[in-house]
């Protein structure tokens, strides 16, 4: 192997020393030339890293000098490193990570070779970005001298500044006095000051509004500068706000004031907004207190709100308690709670209790104290389900727990579904097998007549295999007579269809309307499609309505199944009993991609279903995108059907505004005289849904106000 290949390969391996044999420097140089023209890609490392990347990255100048000896003569290889991203995510350059490592002699170096000053990152960082970030402040005032822009902003619309807020107090400064906006705002409306309190940088935060930053400033969400440094528990920051004029009980857009960002964390900050007037029973807008946000962690925190008034049996909008909130969390608040008065059978407004709360959160130690202290593990809400129900989807630990405390494991919701078709669902095996261990039935069926295998069916291979085991049969049938292989292939989980078919069940089996198994694929999944076709699934056979899997996968919008099926014999100008084509039953879902596709491969705009309704009357009822590409590719904006209705009464009919006016503005006829079968106008049809908008918009035309 040749040296100078050796020293390439090592520098792009991160091996490289600064000791390099002198006989092999000169011809390094034409080793990375040929390797940049054969195939760039050569010069990148695992980590999508070049080698100047690599010599910038380690912030060796002698490094860094060897490229430059090496590549003498190679001016263009040179000018191509220089401007070469990196293949990874971010994509910066090589003198972002010299700035980013504040190496300034890199820095100028890279620079004066004509790297570029202001170039941009995959997310639209510069190279100042990255030094400020960092507070690399030599970095960052050569930067700033050599033309480098101290306003520009990210994909997020994140200045330099917003970088800097996070570190470096001199840093701020320099950027300040070179120009930077103090009260700039990011694409979330995040200000630098937003920034800094959240970082939880004192000297920063007072030295920005010393000079003019507005501590009252909102981001786009209502949230201000105190709710940013409470959130993060940046007491000292807290502090200094609120005796400078920053607003104790000011809201966010959901309600939220800056107490309730307070509560989960820090006492102090706590403490800190309340000795300023912070309300402790303020509600957001869907009616919690901030005791309802303390009660999800700290103890201490709860503690101090109650003894600053706060009401331990206040309920939310929703009608739960604090206690509710804290049996999702912590154990020491619910004891603290209960001693204080709480009621542990209390219910919200869905029926549920504080041990529904706790076991859908898998908080084991909570149910169990809970329960041991009068908790009622039988109880049901407002739909008949039970703590069992809830703890079904997660922890064994907790249904162990309930059963052992009475818990019924073959008790009924009112839909007539058990715990174990919850368990089954979320595909927990574990608890599958110790529910029937402990006497639930797998063949037990819901309100619809669907097994647990039906519920297993959706997701988890090994829990469908265990219930056929024991006992399950895989081609039982609900009340519509959908077998398990249709809920199966519905959910698109190919292995379970696999494996369904491969023990009994029937690829052809009907529902009771007539539906296929394949009918049930083609809202989902391409590869549970392909291989039922494969396995003796008929393309083209029709519902008792007489739709096809090709009308399903248009309703649903999946474009790579309607593809597919066509390539393989599926007909797109199929109809159903009552005649509408595959493309009625893409345009009335609004699945524009997939209008567009079968028009384009011979699906007719203007074909009628038997009420003479064309696809322009289905999609009138919902996207303007696929009313506008039917009419350019050729659809008839004044076409009727059987019973008078043009594609006006339909959008009038269904409320699309913006629909109407595009229609109107593009030929639709709004004359009084154009009737449907009743005689009724789309005017009157909006009137009579109610259609306050369009009801005016269509008065407006001339020739309505002169009929009137």
């Amino acid at each position: 192997m040749q040296p100078e290949y050796q020293v390439t390969r090592a520098f792009l391996n991160g091996q490289l020393t600064e000791s390099l044999p002198e006989n092999t420097l000169a011809r390094c140089g034409k080793q990375i030339e040929r390797l940049w023209q054969s195939d760039q890609k050569k010069l990148f490392n695992k980590k999508g890293k070049t080698l100047l990347h690599l010599a910038a990255e380690e912030g060796t100048v002698k490094i860094i000098t060897f490229l430059l000896n090496s590549l003498k003569g190679h001016e263009k290889t040179l000018k191509s490193l220089l401007e070469a991203t990196a293949t990874d995510y971010h994509k910066e350059t090589a003198l972002h990570l010299a700035a980013e490592g504040g190496y300034l002699d890199v820095v100028q170096w890279l620079v004066e070779h004509g790297a570029d000053v202001n170039v941009k990152s995959n997310d639209g960082r510069t190279v100042l970005h990255s030094a400020a970030r960092w507070g690399n402040l030599d970095v960052v005032q050569w930067l700033v001298e050599h033309g480098a822009d101290v306003n520009v902003k990210s994909n997020y619309g994140r200045t330099v500044l917003h970088s800097a807020a996070r570190g470096n107090l001199d840093v701020v400064q320099c950027l300040v006095e070179h120009g930077a906006d103090v009260n700039v705002k990011s694409d979330y409306g995040e200000t630098v000051l937003h920034s800094t309190a959240r970082w939880g940088k004192w000297d920063v935060v007072q030295w920005l509004v010393e000079h003019g930053a507005d501590v009252n400033v909102k981001n786009n969400d209502s949230q201000t500068v105190l709710h940013s440094a409470a959130r993060w528990d940046k007491w000292d920051v807290v502090q200094w706000l609120v005796e400078h004029g920053a607003d104790v009980n000011v809201k966010s857009n959901y309600g939220r004031t800056v107490l309730h960002s307070a509560a989960r964390g820090n006492l102090d900050v706590v403490q800190c907004l309340v000795e300023h007037g912070a309300d402790v029973n303020v509600k957001s807008d869907y009616g919690e207190t901030v005791l309802h946000s303390a009660a999800r962690g700290n103890l201490d925190v709860v503690q101090c709100l109650v003894e600053h008034g706060a009401d331990v049996n206040v309920k939310s909008d929703y009608g739960e308690t604090v206690l509710h909130s804290a049996a999702r969390g912590n154990l020491d608040v619910v004891q603290w709670l209960v001693e204080h008065g709480a009621d542990v059978n209390v219910k919200n407004n869905d029926g549920e209790t504080v041990l529904h709360s706790a076991a859908q959160e898998d908080k084991w130690d909570v149910v169990q104290w809970l329960v041991e202290h009068g908790a009622d593990v039988n109880v049901k809400s407002n739909y008949g389900r039970t703590v069992l129900h809830s703890a079904a989807r997660g922890n064994l630990d907790v249904v162990q727990c309930l059963v052992e405390h009475g818990a019924d494991v073959n008790v009924k919701s009112d839909y007539g579904e058990t715990v174990l078709h919850s368990t089954a669902r979320w595909g927990k095996w574990d608890v599958v097998q110790w529910l029937v261990e402990h006497g639930a039935d797998v063949n037990v069926k819901n309100n619809d007549s669907q097994t647990v295998l039906h519920s297993a069916a959706r997701g988890n291979l090994d829990v469908v295999q265990w219930l056929v085991e024991h006992g399950a049969d895989v081609n039982v049938k609900s009340d519509y007579s959908e077998t398990v292989l249709h809920s199966a292939a519905r959910w698109g989980n190919l292995d379970v269809v696999q494996w369904l078919v491969e023990h009994g069940a029937d690829v052809n089996a009907k529902s009771n309307d007539g539906e296929t198994v394949l009918h049930s694929a083609a809202c989902g999944n391409l590869d549970v499609v392909q291989w039922l076709v494969e396995h003796g699934a008929d393309v083209n056979v029709k519902s008792n309505d007489g739709r096809t899997v090709l009308h399903s996968a248009a309703r649903w919008g999946n474009l790579d199944v309607v593809q597919w099926l066509v390539e393989h014999g599926a007909d797109v100008n199929v109809k159903s009993n009552n005649g509408q084509t595959v493309l009625h039953s893409a345009a009335q879902e609004d699945k524009w991609d997939v209008v567009q596709w079968l028009v384009e491969h011979g699906a007719d705009v203007n074909v009628k279903s038997d009420d003479g309704e064309t696809v322009l009357h289905s999609a009138a009822r919902g996207n303007l995108d696929v009313v506008q590409w039917l009419v350019e590719h050729g659809a008839d904006v004044n076409v009727k059907s059987d019973d008078g209705e043009t594609v006006l009464h339909s959008a009038a009919y269904w409320g699309n505004l913006d629909v109407v006016q595009w229609l109107v503005e593009h030929g639709a006829d709004v004359n009084v005289n154009v009737t449907d079968i009743d005689g009724k106008t789309p005017l009157n049809l909006a009137e009579e849904r109610r259609h306050e908008k369009i009801t005016e918009y269509l008065k407006k035309d001339s020739r309505i106000r002169m009929a009137s």
